[in-house]
């Protein structure tokens, strides 16, 4: 059961990757495993639950990959993160779409989820920043993540090209604003 379950989420991910998640079809996916539609509902409830098993797998390998260096200030953690996220933006633009703009990661946003690790730590990370501030861990949040999404927005659609310094820069200046 759990073999089968893997495997769809596997496929899951190869076909988002290649053709986005809004063009997903149970009846493509399943046929590539060699299973009927039908069967996929011994598997998963409908593809709402089948999406939230995709987001949680691919967030574990987003932070897996990622190689952030534990032993560094929360800081240099997170421009490792966006470092990553930005340069994944252009190679995987629709998983990285998927990630952080289908329905289960947006409502993942607003709970705190230990099923997506990425956004438990970079959670993490921003309120480790946020100690001193008066800002609420919330808007902090959204201050920081709203740059490095929007930025990485922009260098997937061609407005500008990736600078590092740049975002080294951003994210330092936001970070000491709020202590």
């Amino acid at each position: 059961m759990k073999n089968t379950e893997n495997k769809l989420i596997i496929k899951a991910i190869k076909a988002i990757d290649k053709n986005g998640y809004q063009n997903l079809s149970l009846r493509k996916l399943t046929q590539s495993i060699g299973l009927t539609t039908g069967a996929f509902y011994k598997h998963f409830e409908n593809k709402t639950i089948l999406f939230q098993k995709v987001t949680s797998e691919i967030s574990k390998e987003f932070i897996n990959h990622a190689k952030i260096d534990d032993s560094l200030p929360a800081q240099e953690q997170i421009l490792q993160i966006a470092d990553y996220f930005v340069k994944q933006i252009k190679i995987h633009p629709n998983i990285m779409n998927f990630l952080f703009f289908n329905e289960e990661a947006v409502s993942a946003l607003t709970k705190d989820s230990a099923s997506y690790p990425f956004l438990k730590k970079i959670r993490t990370l921003i309120e480790q920043l946020n100690l001193k501030s008066s800002v609420s861990k919330q808007d902090f949040f959204i201050q920081i993540w709203s740059f490095i999404q929007g930025y990485a927005f922009l260098i997937k659609n061609g407005v500008t090209d990736y600078d590092p310094a740049l975002v080294r820069t951003t994210l330092k200046q936001m970070m000491k604003k709020e202590k």
